[in-house]
């Protein structure tokens, strides 16, 4: 592509290859922040290749000649129109080119990402399952109990910006290790076959602040500021917050917790009510129920415990279906 070295369009094409070069450059140098320096250095080698090739079929069709001395330039006799079509289908084929180089690094990173997360995720579950004295089955239940309530206060029209498909898939992954701060626990505590005496019960109440220790390397690591981890910290450093503030460690209030941790409270507690224990047997289905409906707007959310109500059936059948054996 040529055109005569004493018209507008050889400063045109000039700029356009100047600004696409510069768009080019920014989206590598933004990929930098959290690409591996190999890859940047990848994208920037293809890059600077491209742009030579274009600097470069730009001065052969700016100053060469044939040897009889005629304007070889192409397109040099076409009608402006037709250059300036030419001109816009190769600008496009650059973008292009560019475009697809990006994102198939960033798809290839992306991925590598999400694998890597799922397998941090996997350790942390197992983590807190071996130091949990509740069994796998509580995971299950209070994951499902956490799904159904999000589901239903979105139904209700409540939280609706707060609970989209992904925040809800994040929460039901996060739920997991609500208590993951029992690794923190001694043995003697954690394990005490019977009711905690005060001492005990201060100790075992730092759970929540420990399983947030935990969870902020995690997100530090993994640059999570908006997935599951992210989700999970929130869970397990508000769980045990109250509506009224009386709850811990925080002693925060209303819509300063975090609504994860609201939904889990209420998941949390009906489990814990009707299950089986070493110094209490299980509460009934009908007995949990109007324990968490004598604390709503004091323990509880008022609007969670309201989609509790609307999902205690579903409740009833995921706590006889998963049924510690």
């Amino acid at each position: 592509m040529s055109y005569n070295p004493s018209s507008y369009q050889k400063w045109a094409i000039s700029l356009i290859t100047f600004v696409m070069s510069i768009w080019t450059l920014i989206e590598v140098r933004g990929l930098s922040r959290w690409l591996p320096i190999s890859l940047v250095d990848v994208l920037l080698y293809l890059v600077g290749v491209q742009l030579a090739l274009v600097i470069l079929r730009i001065v052969l069709a700016f100053f060469f000649e044939t040897s009889d001395g005629q304007d070889w330039r192409l397109f040099a006799h076409m009608e402006i129109g037709w250059r300036w079509i030419f001109l816009l289908a190769y600008s496009v084929i650059f973008i292009s080119v560019v475009d697809t180089i990006i994102r198939l690094f960033s798809l290839n990173e992306k991925n590598k990402a999400v694998a890597l997360e799922e397998q941090m995720l996997a350790s942390l579950n197992a983590l807190a399952k071996a130091r949990d004295n509740e069994t796998g089955n509580h995971i299950i239940r209070t994951q499902l109990y956490v799904k159904n309530l999000a589901l239903r206060l979105r139904k209700m029209g409540y939280y609706e910006g707060e609970l989209t498909d992904r925040i809800i898939d994040l929460l039901f992954k996060a739920a997991p290790l609500h208590d993951i701060g029992k690794v923190g626990i001694p043995d003697h505590i954690l394990l005490k076959p019977g009711r905690l005496n005060d001492e005990e019960w201060e100790i075992m109440k730092t759970h929540t602040t420990i399983g947030e220790a935990v969870l902020s390397s995690a997100e530090i690591e993994f640059k999570d500021e908006d997935g599951v981890i992210a989700k999970a910290l929130k869970i397990a450093g508000g769980h045990h917050e109250k509506w009224d503030g009386s709850g811990y460690p925080r002693g925060l209030s209303g819509a300063d917790i975090p609504l994860a941790a609201r939904i889990m409270s209420v998941a949390d507690i009906y489990d814990a009510l009707v299950s089986e224990r070493v110094y209490k047997k299980g509460w009934t289905h009908r007995e949990a129920i109007q324990e968490i409906i004598s604390h709503q707007g004091t323990y509880f959310d008022p609007r969670v415990v309201e989609a509790f109500i609307a999902e205690q059936d579903n409740f009833q059948e995921i706590a006889e279906q998963y049924k510690d054996v």
